[in-house]
């Protein structure tokens, strides 16, 4: 089938909580949109600094250093563009007035060098100075089901964690707000700890246990749809769910199928939705062009619905970019082990995509290339200052690091801005990884980590592009492990196969409904010629007499099937051959809990199968081909400019630049192509050569990063 691929554009997309994947907007570009995020930090003030651990014999001196001159001399002279200051960690008025003020010193300082501020925001409380000015500050934070207050974290005793449905908190934290505005005139809010803290200590207080029944009730206000749900009616006598479970703790839990844990993980959600919804909003009300940021949005490989209430296309659907602060790396000596640099690519996929920025650290050459070929931002250099730069000296950067800012800084327009215009997207659906703690998991993180190892651009897309979004922007689908998939999606992905698109479609993919029901038969059966045998699972009473494994889980598999419907394709894999299964390694996310971390991702045994049905379904998958380099990885964008860009990547040990010979999928030559390099004085023109349906070129001179750009494609 023969497409120009087009510029993501609103394509109606539903506004509101849910993100449209192809938004774009109408008005000029704002800063962190046309600046790039070179970011500094430095959000701890002093009390902090002391209160975590020992602290140095010089920390006063250090900390005062931060807010000199000479200090943002520096960070201008090193190309930084925002530094993220403290402002607000939770301590009280009285102890925390000097900080601000600081903060109100260093904001101006930055404007005078031509650098924006940020203020920082922690989501927390330190209650010995917190009681100080509010007493009423212990109906603030969370309260467990046993009426504890919940540390941070560590040794930080000292510190409690805010409930975000404590309207008391919402009231303090828009006094901050409005002090950072329009005392501090902070360029920008940063959210940290955009959470809630994970299972069993969850808030169960009676801000939250009021709010979560009027949230069951907005959901099922009648009592046909509550005893549908429940078995019973009414919510006057309902609680919050307790995971503390003695024999089953939330961490060892595959599946949640109880309704009322399930409904309790999707409040949590919207609490921190609405949370943000309505300071974001409050902010933009006082200063409608002041940025928000978020840290916690990201998309991670456990399961962050239940352990802390993420939603990251809902939450981020109010804010202005994300941090990126995943913990997914683990050391693996294993074959086909994951490039650590590009571990963090998933956000990069997701975000990428809607325009908004996902920005992380970087430590050296490797990371920092990654994050301007996938994120088109460099981020926050933790050596120049991440929470407590002190007075270390502000070295100039390592070669690699040098020569990549440098490309960053003269030819900005090929990474700030851009879009990607992949044909692929893989499904996140939000009820699936909810619900299910490891399988769907797996099987999103195996497949995404194929399709990156292997060079076919892809997107990650959530439950709004399928439900709101033109679903024609991408010739294949994936559906990983999907289990839950509502009628309404079932007859999108109906309608968008029969228009032309391709769907690939795995394991127990749409064994439930939206409600959620067990469907008695496959749902996408109806999409095949012949009858399918789909994976299914069922649950069988155990027989042990233990009432804490009452039943057990039984797996069936399926059988291959492919067929043509419509003016499109569908195939679907029963099973995928997992190098690693889930529970094989101890993950250790937030000390407790297992996930998919990157020792799981490694291509399946059965990735010759999977590839071949990618190949089937949608030739135009693998638009561009550089199969005669291993190491490289590689995306397909659109500038603002409207140019298309191929930002290339090479991973693992670097010794020396290539040249690296590369195919495009295209029924033309593809336009006037230049490649820009570190390294290189001048982009160097590109010559293509047609061969039937394919442009084939050499790239020289890539040694970890470039990006090629021409004016054409047409697939």
């Amino acid at each position: 089938m023969s497409r120009r691929v087009r510029k993501p554009g609103n394509t109606g997309g539903k506004t509101g909580v849910m993100m449209s994947q192809n938004d774009t907007s109408s008005t000029s570009a704002p800063w962190w949109q046309t600046d790039g995020l070179v970011i500094a930090g430095g959000w701890h003030p002093l009390a902090a600094r002391i209160r975590r651990g020992i602290p140095s014999e010089t920390v006063e001196a250090d900390y005062a250093w931060e807010y000199t001159e000479e200090h943002i001399q520096r960070l201008k002279q090193l190309g930084v563009t925002l530094l993220l200051g403290q402002f607000d960690r939770g301590f009280g008025e009285s102890d925390q007035a000097e900080e601000q003020e600081r903060a109100r010193q260093q904001a101006a300082l930055c404007h005078q060098h031509g650098i924006r501020h940020g203020a920082y925001l922690a989501n927390t409380v330190y209650f010995e100075s917190m009681l100080k000015d509010h007493p009423e500050c212990e109906e603030w934070v969370v309260q467990t089901h046993d009426n504890r207050r919940v540390h941070y974290g560590g040794l930080q005793t000292f510190r409690w964690v805010a409930c975000f449905n404590s309207p008391g908190w919402r009231l303090r934290m828009k006094r901050v707000i409005e002090q950072a505005i329009r005392v501090v005139q902070t360029d920008l809010l940063h959210f940290d700890n955009l959470a809630v803290w994970p299972e069993p200590d969850s808030c169960h207080c009676a801000h939250c246990q009021k709010a979560f029944r009027a949230f069951l009730a907005s959901r099922y206000p009648d009592a046909e749809s509550q005893k549908r749900r429940f078995g019973i009616t009414g919510f006057e006598t309902f609680r919050a769910p307790n995971f503390y479970l003695r024999f089953t703790p939330p961490w060892d839990v595959d599946r949640i199928d109880n309704p009322l844990m399930q409904e309790w993980i999707e409040f949590r959600q919207w609490t921190v939705t609405e949370y943000i919804r309505e300071l974001a909003a409050y902010a933009r009300g006082l200063n409608p062009d002041i940025c928000i940021d978020s840290n916690g949005q990201s998309i991670f490989g456990f399961n962050q619905a239940l352990v802390h209430g993420i939603d990251p296309e809902a939450q981020a659907a109010h804010v202005d970019f994300v941090f990126d602060e995943n913990p997914d790396v683990r050391p693996d000596d294993e074959p086909g082990a994951a490039d650590p640099a590009s571990s963090r690519m998933r956000g990069a996929m997701f975000f990428r995509r809607t325009g908004k920025p996902c920005v992380s650290a970087y430590r050296d050459e490797a990371e920092l290339a990654f994050n301007l070929a996938f994120r088109g931002h460099p981020g926050i250099n933790a050596r120049w200052g991440y929470s407590e730069p002190g007075r270390a000296p502000l070295q100039e950067a390592p070669p690699g690091v040098a020569d990549l800012l440098s490309q960053f800084r003269r030819h900005r327009e090929l990474y700030v801005g851009a879009r990607s215009v992949a044909r692929v997207g893989v499904w996140r659906s939000r009820k699936s990884l909810a619900f299910v703690s490891t399988d769907t998991h797996l099987s999103a993180a195996v497949l995404e980590q194929l399709l990156f190892v292997n060079r076919i651009p892809f997107s990650i897309v959530m439950d709004g592009c399928v439900e709101h979004d033109d679903l024609s922007a991408f010739d294949l689908l994936i559906l990983p492990d999907v289990e839950f998939v509502s009628a309404a999606q079932v007859a999108r992905l109906t309608a968008y196969v029969a228009a032309g698109g391709s769907l690939l479609i795995t394991e127990r993919s749409g064994i439930y409904t939206g409600e959620p029901r067990k469907r008695a038969e496959p749902v996408f059966a109806l999409l095949f010629a012949d009858p399918v045998a789909g994976a299914s699972l069922s649950g069988e009473e155990a027989l042990t007499f233990d009432p804490n494994r009452q039943f057990a889980a039984c797996f069936t598999p399926g059988q291959p099937a492919a067929a043509v419907y419509g003016k499109g394709r569908v195939a679907y894999l029963p099973a995928l051959d997992y190098v690693h299964r889930p529970r094989a390694f101890r993950s250790g996310y937030n000390v407790h809990y297992d996930g998919i971390d990157s020792r799981y991702w490694k291509e399946p045994r059965n990735r010759t199968e999977i590839l071949e049905a990618i190949e089937w379904l949608a030739p135009s998958a693998r638009v561009v081909q550089a199969d005669a380099s291993p190491e490289l990885r590689l995306d397909l964008l659109r500038l603002a400019d409207d140019r298309f860009a191929i930002p290339l990547l090479r991973t693992g040990p670097i010794t020396a630049p290539r040249e690296v010979p590369l195919r495009l999928l295209t029924r033309r030559p593809p336009g006037q192509a230049m490649l820009y390099a570190p390294g290189l004085d001048a982009p160097v023109d590109i010559t293509w050569s047609v061969r039937g349906n394919r442009a084939e070129a050499f790239l020289p001179g890539i040694r970890r990063h470039g990006v090629l750009v021409f004016t054409d494609l047409l697939v």
